[in-house]
């Protein structure tokens, strides 16, 4: 068994330079992960989608704005953006863009569930002028 304290997770890690934020593996294998998400004020994760897969996301602290939508014949269709707070769980489907903003005075911190691969080889970003988060 292998026990990982998200504290400490994400106090030893690096910036993921392709998203701008603390991304820390706690555990779990390539079928499926268990990762921590930090944001700071006014942080944003860029708009991106996978193409298999789900991912499930838990607010432990903070609170922030998803923004969600679906390409259809090359265009960008956005749904509505959502506020999220500390306590809120949601599921992020195959093909469904999503990014993500802190919008709380202090940080942001997500439990996300995904494939290992979801960071690595499958993460297709959105141009930056199609993004609403930027």
């Amino acid at each position: 068994m292998k026990v990982s304290n998200i504290n400490n997770c994400l106090n030893s890690i690096n910036t993921d330079e392709k998203v701008g934020v603390k991304v820390a593996f706690l555990t779990g294998d390539e079928k499926m992960s268990v990762f921590a998400i930090e944001l700071t004020k006014g942080q944003f994760i860029p708009a991106h989608y996978h193409k298999k897969d789900i991912e499930t996301y838990f607010i432990l602290n903070g609170y922030g704005i998803v923004y969600t939508g679906t390409i259809e014949n090359d265009d960008i269709l956005w749904n509505p953006e959502k506020e999220v707070n500390t306590g809120d769980c949601f599921t992020i489907y195959p093909g469904e863009i999503h990014g993500f903003k802190n919008i709380s005075e202090g940080t942001l911190r997500i439990i996300a569930t995904a494939p290992l691969i979801h960071s690595q080889d499958d993460r297709y970003f959105i141009e930056t002028q199609k993004s609403p988060n930027r």
